[in-house]
């Protein structure tokens, strides 16, 4: 029996959690073009999830991909989220749902999506994983894996309780390889030890590796670079290196995005030894500087009560504390509290954010920095 990789092409996939807008409308022709520049490419591996985009996400890849290309020429993964079910009764009908949106018969991946210690009770108790395989058994998907975020024995608990996962998602990237909160490395070398194919997310984090400050810029422009290949396309050949990790997703917001990306992508070379000790002089200058590791994801304004633009908030306070400047208070104060969002100072603690963010970030704390840093200045 074949795996999940004999169905996919090349190791880079197409992350679908930040497709672009105009006018907060998804631009379904710029998707259309990126989908097709991507499988014209060579690579057929796209990752989205019901939370993304609002529902959206599963509409741009019926409306852009599945409409438009047959399908087994693509390989899609979705995923069973915490945010959009309560109890037992909600799942089935949900994954149902995510077919339906999709306008497709199977997915080739469900992954049970962002676990970690507090979540996985939830899919315990709800039998969520034993939902997932019935899934499979109906046909319905070829796979199940599990996207994670969490310590390396939390894992291996999972691990142990369902050995029979195909896949295992984790964050991996040059700044969070040896992350004493992420811990990428221990986690990557523990599905190693099991022989259990690794998917990477946030090999960019969340864009944050592409535009650097400028030191540890210039400890990237040093480096041994023969092929120019940008800085985005240096972390995705940092994710594709380890020999156990089987794809490397990126979320591509431009078709110069998948341009670069597939450039770097189309013969993954492993970075080298001097390539692989520069980045990690980078990573140490990024932690020197005390840059919030917040990727972008969104989870926690899922249920924020008070509708406060969380991570470009913290996205502000990185780049007042970096850069420094006017530029970082006036468009927190011009446009991140406007329609209808609450400033900084507003929230409540009620540590809702808390509990979802996949970085195990104290967001209320820093919500508070952000208040005293950036509010009224």
């Amino acid at each position: 029996m074949g795996t999940w990789m004999d169905a996919t092409l090349g190791k880079l996939g197409f992350g679908c959690m930040r497709l672009p807008k105009t006018d907060d409308e998804l631009d379904m022709p710029a998707i259309c073009a990126m989908f097709d520049a991507f499988l014209e490419a060579g690579f057929n591996y796209f990752d989205t999830a019901h939370v993304y985009l609002g529902g959206q996400s599963e509409v741009a890849l019926r409306e852009c991909l599945v409409k438009r290309h047959p399908r087994d020429s693509f390989f899609l993964a979705d995923k069973l989220s915490n945010q959009n079910f309560e109890v037992e009764e909600d799942i089935d009908p949900l994954l149902d749902l995510e077919l339906e949106t999709l306008g497709v018969d199977y997915m080739d991946m469900l992954l049970l999506h962002a676990q970690n210690a507090t979540n996985y009770e939830k899919y315990t108790a709800t039998h969520a994983y034993e939902h997932a395989f019935a899934f499979k058994a109906a046909g319905k998907t070829r796979y199940v894996g599990m996207s994670f975020h969490d310590s390396p024995d939390v894992l291996e608990r999972i691990l142990n309780d369902h050995p029979d996962l195909d896949a295992v998602q984790l964050q991996v990237n040059w700044a969070d390889w040896e992350s004493a909160s992420v811990q990428s490395r221990a986690c990557v070398e523990l599905c190693a030890q099991r022989n259990i194919p690794v998917i990477v997310m946030e090999p960019l984090k969340g864009g944050n590796l592409v535009s650097v400050p400028e030191p540890v810029q210039q400890i990237i422009d040093d480096m041994d670079n023969p092929e120019g290949l940008s800085n985005a396309g240096l972390a995705l050949r940092f994710a594709a290196t380890h020999p156990s990790i089987a794809m490397v997703l990126s979320g591509m917001r431009t078709i110069e995005d998948v341009r670069d990306n597939v450039r770097a992508m189309r013969t993954p070379t492993p970075l080298s030894k001097a390539q692989a000790e520069s980045l990690q002089q980078a990573a140490e200058k990024i932690a020197s500087m005390g840059m919030i590791a917040c990727t972008a994801c969104h989870y926690c304004t899922d249920g924020c009560p008070e509708g406060i633009r969380i991570p470009e908030m913290l996205d502000c306070l990185n780049t007042k504390r970096v850069f420094g400047g006017w530029n970082p208070s006036w468009y927190y104060n011009n446009s991140l509290v406007s329609e209808g969002h609450a400033k900084a100072s507003e929230c409540l603690q009620c540590g809702i954010c808390e509990e979802a963010c996949p970085q195990f970030l104290p967001i209320c704390d820093l919500l508070e920095e952000v208040a005293s840093e950036l509010e009224g200045n």
